[in-house]
């Protein structure tokens, strides 16, 4: 049975492919919503890392995105009819060289894809200031989207690239993957929360507040704040290789700069500098891009829908600026001290 169309603003620019068998109509359309939450929560969390933490700011998180996704749509294939343990294994795992492996290879090589191009570009521009630095990842997101588009050999270019999903097939297969997408939040989010408490989370805020003061006590803040943002860069990625499991089939165009700008609003609305934030903004942008969809009946142009959930995520960030600019779960106290 086919699944229910795409939802979020990747679904958007897929064409409303059906991803997943499993679970049809509403119910169907509740885990979709669900799933792309998750993905908005961990691209968020690793947002907060390099921006509500460490003061990063970084406009290229649709690259790292994509990375994730393209990795994963590459290394991930079906298992084959016996494998070389001659075990038929559940489709949870990936058939890699006729060796058995678990779905994580995926995650673990989109992570590292793009932690591998998060360190390329770190280090020629994390001395740099806070605007040039957005300049230059601004940049490095279109690169990417046209790197996407023009290398044809590994991307299929604007044809698109199909995923050989390894969980195709299975029974209520969209709710095995909101489980899969649940589990990685979970492992980020404890790995987050207990490198931010650490010795390593302290200095991390220091150079946030004030990055002459860190240098002053014999921190090296150059160092620390490429780690913050190569690890951000890895969680996005592992955020991509979700999507690609979801679509089943990706076009540069899911992944354009101005994506980031969405998770830009989570971590804000959520409050920058706390995990709990980041979570929170990313659950709160999926509602309200989705929610609009169910005012389909109900107003005469589709054109009107998507208008107004741009309209309500507006005047959410216009009242939380206004009467929480710390964001909803923030801290105000760091805030006053940042001035």
């Amino acid at each position: 049975m086919a699944g229910p169309a795409v939802a979020g603003p990747a679904a958007d620019l897929a064409g409303g492919l059906a991803p997943l068998a499993g679970l049809t109509g509403l119910p169907a359309f509740l885990v979709n919503v669900a799933t792309f939450a998750v993905v908005y929560m961990i691209l968020a969390l690793g947002l907060n890392l390099q921006w509500g933490y460490t003061g990063l700011f970084n406009i290229s998180v649709a690259a790292f995105w994509g990375i994730g996704a393209y990795t994963a749509a590459v290394v991930t294939k079906p298992p084959s009819a016996p494998t070389a343990l001659g075990l038929n294994l559940p489709y949870l795992w990936v058939d890699v060289g006729g060796i058995p492996l678990p779905l994580a290879p995926a995650v673990i090589a989109g992570s590292l894809a793009a932690g591998a191009v998060g360190l390329l570009i770190a280090l020629p521009t994390l001395r740099l200031r806070d605007d040039y630095l957005a300049i230059a990842t601004l940049g490095l997101a279109e690169v990417i989207r046209l790197v996407l588009t023009n290398e044809e050999w590994l991307t299929q270019g604007a044809r698109g690239l199909s995923v050989s999903n390894p969980i195709l097939g299975m029974d209520y297969a969209n709710v095995v993957l909101l489980g899969v997408a649940l589990a990685l939040l979970g492992v980020t989010y404890w790995l987050l929360e207990t490198g931010v408490d650490s010795p390593w989370g302290r200095v991390l805020k220091a150079v946030r507040e004030d990055e002459r003061v860190a240098e002053s006590v014999g921190k090296d803040t150059f160092a620390f704040k490429t780690q913050s943002f190569v690890l951000g860069s890895m969680v996005m990625g592992a955020a991509g290789t979700i999507t690609a499991l979801q679509l089943n089939f990706l076009v540069p165009g899911q992944f354009s700069p101005r994506w980031a700008f969405y998770v830009y609003i989570a971590v804000i609305v959520g409050g920058s500098g706390t995990n709990r934030g980041a979570v929170l903004g990313g659950l709160l942008l999926a509602v309200l891009l989705e929610l609009p969809r169910f005012l389909r009946d109900y107003v005469p142009f589709e054109s009107v829908v998507t208008n107004l959930r741009l309209l309500v995520i507006g005047l959410l960030v216009i009242l939380v600026m206004t009467y929480r600019p710390w964001g909803v779960l923030g801290d105000p106290e760091a805030m006053r001290r940042e001035g």
